[in-house]
């Protein structure tokens, strides 16, 4: 009761410097963006080897909750969103321990890179039916297949949000915050930046290790610099993008500027989303809403010291809530965490 009383008191404090809610009735493009309607919850985005499609991470929910999501493509020539089919074999890149529970997951951050074996590897970050890691090998041909090789079981009582993979099949994943955090410190944490949650590192030989000097307010997107030197970090609720050195495991440089969500390291730089909203004002995109019209920043950083090149900030438009931002011939593509479409918009 105490807990209610305090959230609607915040709530009601808060809400005099909310954005205004517009709600998104249709799937029409606007003056900002062209739209593609047909997804659920299109939270993470990453470009097929071609270059010829968008792999689409469908999230569904958080455990306890039990709303599966799915793995998806957009076909970029045929403007269509097509299913991944996948084929399941012997857990070779994962944990041997780690046991395929249900062929259903709740897919949220991914990750895709070439080993050195010359297999393409895909990452998921999955939360149902429990909280792993599911490793896939990704052929292109029209379609996209994956082929199941493995999964990793997260450490107790984590929730995973994103992950950076290394070409030896080990990888970086951020934790967001424990699920058996209170709601109670949760809402604390948003409005104090408190720290939350830290990196993980992951290889078959040690399994998890916390990465040192990585705690923080809601860890969120992580990639790789091209020659794995460096990590790029977003912090949710701090709002905080860092460029962090794995030689000696300090942070050498960062970005400040709204909620970020994720990031993408690419040659025409670091592309970060970045919500203009606080958590409170996110509680209004309910299930009731079909897509969450919140407005966002997707911010262009210099990979070398987080300066920024380009920003595009959005509100009250087609597209709300972007959680990342894929460039692609001259256009941003974005997906979002609430809502059934991807956006993209003209930078050229």
């Amino acid at each position: 009761m105490f807990y209610d009383l305090f959230i609607s008191i915040i709530f009601f404090l808060s809400s005099f410097n909310f954005n205004e809610f517009n709600e998104i009735s249709t799937c029409n493009d606007d003056q900002a963006f062209e739209i593609v309607c047909g997804f659920q919850n299109p939270e993470d985005l990453y470009l097929s080897p071609s270059k010829e499609k968008i792999i689409v991470s469908e999230f569904g929910s958080l455990s306890p909750n039990t709303k599966f999501g799915n793995l998806s493509f957009f076909d970029l020539k045929k403007n269509t969103r097509q299913k991944v089919t996948i084929s399941y074999e012997s857990n070779e890149w994962g944990d041997s321990n780690c046991l395929l529970e249900d062929k259903r997951i709740s897919p949220h951050g991914i990750d895709l890179i070439q080993r050195y074996d010359g297999k393409f590897m895909l990452a998921v970050v999955n939360h149902l039916p429990r909280e792993t890691i599911e490793l896939f090998e990704l052929k292109e041909t029209a379609n996209i297949e994956l082929i199941w090789r493995g999964c990793v079981d997260a450490p107790k009582n984590k929730y995973f949000n994103d992950i950076a993979l290394k070409k030896d099949g080990s990888f970086y994943v951020t934790s967001m915050f424990d699920s058996n955090i209170s709601e109670w410190s949760l809402v604390y944490a948003s409005i104090f930046t408190s720290n939350t949650g830290e990196v993980f590192y992951w290889n078959k030989k040690n399994s998890f290790e916390v990465v040192a000097n990585t705690d923080g307010s809601f860890p969120n997107g992580i990639d790789l610099s091209i020659d794995e030197r460096f990590l790029y970090i977003n912090y949710y609720f701090s709002g905080i993008t860092v460029k962090f050195d794995l030689s000696d495991n300090s942070i050498k440089y960062q970005h400040l500027g709204g909620g970020k969500d994720n990031l993408l390291v690419t040659d025409s730089g670091l592309w970060v989303a970045a919500h203009n909203f606080s958590g409170l004002e996110g509680l209004q995109c309910d299930e009731s809403i079909v897509q969450c019209p919140l407005p966002f920043t997707i911010h262009q950083l210099s990979p070398k010291d987080l300066s920024e090149i380009n920003t595009f900030s959005f509100s009250d438009k087609q597209m709300g809530a972007a959680t990342v931002a894929l460039p692609h011939n001259n256009k941003i593509w974005l997906g979002t965490f609430h809502g059934d479409r991807i956006a993209s918009f003209n930078i050229k």
